[in-house]
């Protein structure tokens, strides 16, 4: 079967668009993750700082205990 210039063009243009939007959803995955993994970040430091806080508190009323006596 013979192939014509338009045709190598047409089969050229589709598969290089059909990279195009696979490598822009492969960005929009990656982008996806790395917002996923900012924000459980962000959520682990919340919760270490909350922890942090808990166990300053502790050990001032147990400070404030040990005082009393």
């Amino acid at each position: 079967m013979a192939f014509t210039l338009e045709d190598y063009f047409q089969q050229s243009q589709a598969l290089a668009i059909a990279g195009l939007q696979n490598s822009l959803k492969s960005n929009e995955d990656a982008l996806a993750l790395s917002n996923q993994a900012t924000d459980d970040a962000i959520w682990r430091m919340a919760q270490n700082n909350a922890m942090a806080k808990m166990k300053g508190l502790n050990k001032l009323a147990e400070t404030a205990n040990q005082m009393a006596n």
